[in-house]
């Protein structure tokens, strides 16, 4: 469970890093062609340990486009699932590719979800979307 909560923390904190960057900048930023510039793909970029500068593939944004809309809380328990996953090394079950990711969303967000009602106590406490709820 620590190992899940200190993945979760290294996440959320390059996330934070890069928003504080950002906040620093006083130029405008020179935005690359195909690069995630909405919240949700940048956390779905994060998530993969990808630059927020590195451009994603054409069949990585198609994928992320056919998505449509991505809730905070639904991406919330997919990130703390992969964190969860992470900690565990190569045995963790989990996507590796970003394109792979994308195009099974929904099979991702129900394992989180299943994760969810079998996990430790407290493991969804600081999140919007408790376990109970699923």
């Amino acid at each position: 469970m620590k190992k899940m909560h200190v993945a979760l923390e290294k996440l959320r904190s390059a996330f934070a890093e890069f928003e504080a960057a950002i906040a620093e900048t006083e130029l405008p930023l020179q935005i690359e062609k195909n690069v995630p510039t909405t919240r949700t793909a940048q956390r779905i970029a994060t998530l993969f340990n990808r630059r927020l500068t590195t451009p994603w593939s054409v069949p990585e944004i198609k994928a992320f486009r056919a998505l449509g809309v991505i809730e905070d809380a639904d991406l919330e328990i997919v990130e703390r699932y992969y964190a969860a996953e992470r900690a565990k090394g190569d045995n963790g079950f989990h996507r590796r590719a970003l394109e792979t990711f994308l195009n099974n969303w929904r099979g991702e967000l129900d394992k989180a979800r299943e994760f969810a009602k079998v996990a430790p106590k407290g493991w969804a406490q600081d999140s919007t979307l408790k376990a109970k709820e699923l």
